[in-house]
């Protein structure tokens, strides 16, 4: 990914000498606490989440995807928060530096990744439900995530070889890497987000009818929640990288904000999916383990829902 010495087309820089942002004190002091509060607190969740989903779970096709959602959470907010005591600490320029940002970017992509296979699956499954009962194999979602994780995996490393190579050859590998970086993000926002927006719609569309007749399995509320969450708060840091790497103004501010809204967003599933799994039942008091249990057992009345 762009680091902190981003050049744009111009070959102008908008850092100082000293490798940081001028306004750093602005994210020392307010944008860099609070991506790291989010991080913290989304750590936690999102690892209750994954402990719950490998040991105290029935796992179903749709809970496969849910944990390595939670996986691919957990490490991006692992990752900006070292950004973080990197940029806060040390200078920006170094091995390490290169090393979590690329994590970032494996980690950001993959939640898309799954988010937008998520999305396409569930709403295949509305449009033709007999169909998708009929002919989705058991083990679909298994041999999915591990095609996500390795497609993910192997962007983020041929990214890392050109980030450093470009260093050595100057010029013409650096412009390789701008050009892999920017068809990487075209396809993440051109391609991918398209999709998850149409079906996030006809989710929704679905949800707005089945809610005329009744309540919707709680299943379908947790994904277009999160669905929504993602699309409003991790996507603008595809546009901002979008727009840089296609000649567009840099903004440190919005620049650095975009970092703090993906660290929301990768904190917030845990908390949509224990409000949703408790909303029938408001007068109870009930452990996250209870809540997620009964929003995934919703698998099977999604199926007869269908």
């Amino acid at each position: 990914m762009l680091n902190a010495s981003i050049v744009r087309k111009d070959n102008t820089t908008e850092y100082d000498t000293d490798g940081f942002p001028p306004s750093f004190e602005v994210y020392k002091w307010i944008i860099y606490p609070l991506t790291v509060f989010c991080s913290l607190c989304g750590l936690v969740g999102n690892g209750m989440v994954i402990w719950i989903l490998t040991s105290c779970t029935k796992r179903n096709p749709f809970t496969t995807y849910i944990l390595n959602l939670a996986i691919a959470d957990f490490g991006t907010l692992l990752s900006l928060s070292a950004r973080v005591i990197i940029l806060a600490i040390d200078n920006p320029y170094t091995l390490v530096y290169e090393l979590v940002d690329s994590l970032t970017f494996f980690t950001y992509s993959t939640s898309l990744y799954f988010l937008t296979a998520i999305s396409l699956e569930r709403c295949i499954s509305v449009l033709f439900p007999i169909w998708f009962r009929c002919q989705r194999q058991r083990r679909t979602s298994a041999v999915v995530s591990l095609l996500l994780w390795i497609v993910s995996g192997l962007l983020s490393g041929t990214l890392l070889v050109f980030d450093n190579l470009w260093l050595i050859f100057d010029n013409l590998s650096y412009e390789t890497y701008l050009n892999v970086l920017n068809t990487i993000f075209t396809i993440n926002l051109l391609i991918l987000t398209p999709i998850m927006v149409g079906s996030t719609f006809i989710m929704s569309i679905r949800i707005c009818r089945k809610s005329q007749r009744r309540q919707p399995p709680r299943l379908y509320i947790a994904i277009l929640v999160t669905l929504l969450f993602f699309i409003i708060f991790a996507i603008p840091l595809s546009v901002t990288y979008f727009i840089l790497l296609n000649g567009g103004p840099f903004y440190d501010l919005i620049y650095e904000s975009s970092f703090l809204l993906a660290s929301f967003n990768s904190s917030i599933n845990p908390i949509i999916y224990y409000f949703v799994g408790r909303c029938r039942n408001r007068q109870r008091r009930e452990s996250l383990k209870f809540v997620l249990q009964q929003v995934f057992k919703d698998e099977a009345d999604l199926r007869e829902g269908n």
